[in-house]
């Protein structure tokens, strides 16, 4: 693979991450915590991480995430 293939590849998979996790954010913040929610919220997380098998900087942005939300509930 040559480096500019992986930079594009690279960079393909930080967009589609921050893309992903800002669809994430903008679809739990701000809600009650409703039973079944958080069962939602880590299906779709777990979906997410295996979309990019679980990247280290995905992991990273969606955990950044998803305790966003949790403080934002509290």
């Amino acid at each position: 693979m040559t480096g500019t293939r992986r930079l594009n590849d690279s960079f393909r998979m930080v967009n589609g991450a921050f893309n992903d996790a800002y669809v994430f954010y903008k679809r739990f913040h701000g809600k009650p915590l409703e039973p079944g929610m958080t069962e939602e919220m880590i299906r779709q997380f777990g979906s997410i991480l295996k979309k990019y098998d679980t990247s280290l900087f995905c992991t990273r942005i969606m955990l950044a995430v998803f305790s966003q939300i949790e403080e934002e509930t509290r």
